[in-house]
């Protein structure tokens, strides 16, 4: 298991949780860590919301090639404002797909949530990169590339890894899959993860 996903006590209630489950707060000198319960109830109180916090038991989806993926989920307030990820978990820690999103704080969690289960059901039935003949993948013929970006241990995060499909993918192969394409021009659209295009 990675060390940055070891697990933690919070500070506050005692519970130990996964460290992706929680939130580090630093003022000067002093850091605490809080779970997600914990860190929503202390957001809520400071700004005098009426919130109750929900977690979410994790589910395994299964992508259009058959294969399962185990989502964990998180539920973050930020002011008025809830959000819902979902991360996928393999090896203890987040790696591979990752949805959210969000909403009024005020919402009814549970519609917030069946909306993003369907959102990811949707996503794992699309197919952008396939086993290829000179790469290790190549792009399916529908020519369209949708992931998400994220930091890179084995570059230190000087360029990004991309997921794709839900398969880490370095800058490195991904350049090495759009050779093929030599010639062609390409638009590249960056949007929020909440977003679905």
């Amino acid at each position: 298991m990675n060390s940055n996903y070891r697990k933690k006590r919070c500070s506050d209630c005692g519970t130990e949780v996964s460290t992706y489950d929680g939130v580090y707060l630093s003022t000067g000198d002093a850091s605490r860590f809080l779970c997600s319960k914990c860190y929503n109830e202390s957001i809520s109180e400071a700004i005098g919301l009426n919130f109750d916090h929900l977690s979410f038991h994790p589910i395994i989806l299964t992508d259009r090639d058959g294969a399962d993926h185990t989502f964990h989920f998180q539920t973050r307030l930020f002011g008025d404002k809830v959000n819902i990820q979902a991360l996928e978990i393999k090896e203890g820690g987040p790696k591979g797909y990752e949805f959210s999103e969000h909403g009024d704080a005020e919402d009814d969690l549970f519609r917030l949530f069946a909306k993003l289960v369907e959102r990811m059901r949707r996503e794992l039935g699309r197919k952008h990169i396939a086993p290829g003949d000179l790469t290790r993948y190549s792009i399916t013929n529908q020519d369209i590339v949708r992931g998400h970006i994220t930091w890179d241990d084995d570059t230190d995060g000087e360029v990004p890894c991309l997921v794709i499909d839900g398969k880490e993918l370095s800058w490195h192969e991904f350049g090495r899959m759009l050779m093929t394409y030599e010639g062609f021009h390409f638009k590249l659209e960056i949007f929020e993860g909440t977003e679905e295009r």
